[in-house]
């Protein structure tokens, strides 16, 4: 069978709505009374209208509830349904039934609301989750509240957290009702979106570590490869070399050996013919006894 559907069910939409059961296919009556836990406020179950031919009420217990649809609730089998009298846990709900409906309702800051013409619980597990309260006091217009402001119901009276003023939805007013959903669904959006940015964060910054920590191998990897192809030695030439930018091995120009000899108070002719024959001119020009200027 298909799993149960969690929903909102409205209290007065559930009073004669019938009953079947789906492996018999039978009508087992119709609803007639919720059975509210007047300590935790959740639905225990449904007393079913007695039917012609039967001698006792029967109570469907919220548990063995296997679906609330439309027009309908269904239970896997009827032998799941309880006598009136069986259970002891319903004694207090049925000869003292929780009044929600019609009571007044009033904030821990001492304000009145108005009055409970609705309640909605969960089908998931009975809890209250909605209080529709008509305009009888501080809201101008029917509003729906949420049941986890609820504190205590007694008698007629329903107490409720001052915040459930700022929380309140009008039922009147498409607009204003339609700006709370999207508030809300706002606030799930955006939720939802700093959890996928952390998430997307995180992948990127151990991606981009992972990128970090192949480029720094490859370099150990080469600088090891080079150190066993090279050797330390030629790797220490290689650098003094780089740093030392004087030519090695290189034949000194023409205009740095007249330069020279001109340091070392050679004789002019002497330097002019080591420079003339650096650059392949005839020696026969040069006066010997002729001396440059240093």
């Amino acid at each position: 069978m298909a799993e149960k559907t969690i929903k909102d069910i409205g209290s007065r939409k559930i009073i004669g709505m019938p009953v079947y059961s789906c492996k018999e296919g039978l009508n087992l009556g119709n609803i007639k009374q919720l059975l509210i836990d007047s300590k935790t406020y959740l639905v225990q179950g449904f007393l079913l209208e007695r039917k012609v031919l039967s001698k006792y009420e029967r109570i469907l217990p919220f548990t063995a509830v296997h679906q609330f649809g439309e027009d309908g609730v269904t239970v896997e089998t009827a032998s799941l349904l309880e006598r009136r009298g069986q259970n002891s846990r319903y004694v207090r709900a049925l000869h003292h039934p929780l009044a929600i409906i019609g009571s007044r309702v009033f904030t821990t800051a001492g304000r009145t609301l108005g009055k409970i013409e609705e309640f909605l619980f969960s089908s998931e597990d009975g809890r209250i989750t909605g209080l529709e309260i008509a305009p009888d006091g501080f809201f101008k217009e029917r509003s729906l509240v949420r049941g986890e402001h609820l504190i205590a119901i007694s008698g007629h009276t329903a107490m409720l957290k001052d915040e459930a003023i700022l929380d309140a939805i009008s039922l009147d007013n498409p607009l204003l009702s339609n700006i709370g959903n999207m508030a809300d669904n706002m606030r799930e959006k955006a939720g939802e979106f700093i959890s996928n940015t952390a998430d997307f964060t995180k992948r990127i910054s151990t991606n981009i570590n992972e990128r970090i920590e192949k480029i720094k191998k490859r370099e150990e990897d080469f600088l090891n490869d080079y150190d066993d192809d090279y050797g330390a030695d030629q790797q220490e030439a290689a650098n003094d070399a780089y740093l030392d930018c004087t030519p090695v091995d290189t034949e000194p120009s023409a205009t740095e050996l007249v330069r020279m000899a001109a340091a070392d108070n050679e004789p002019a002719g002497d330097g002019i013919v080591a420079a003339k024959k650096s650059i392949g001119a005839d020696d026969t020009d040069a006066e010997p006894n002729d001396t440059i200027s240093p």
